[in-house]
């Protein structure tokens, strides 16, 4: 086995979303709970990633609503 194989990658780090944003995509997830049948409601959106899944499940599962607030959140970032 090479050593190249066994040699493990360090995790990206993760980035914060400002918290404007923060406060968007969760009043969004309260608004739209059917694009999120899948999160913990004690789960708490932080990180960037967290809103790009958002974005990403409003699209995905929401309505012409939700794409637009889909839309309006993408932009803030």
């Amino acid at each position: 086995m090479s050593e190249a194989s066994t040699v493990q990658e360090e995790p990206l780090p993760r980035t914060l979303a400002p918290p404007g944003v923060l406060e968007m995509a969760n009043k969004i997830v309260r608004n739209f709970p059917g694009c999120f049948w899948f999160r913990h409601p004690d789960a708490e959106i932080m990180w960037l990633d967290d809103v790009r899944l958002v974005i990403e499940h409003l699209r995905e599962y929401g309505d012409h609503r939700a794409w637009q607030e889909a839309q309006r959140l993408h932009q803030c970032l």
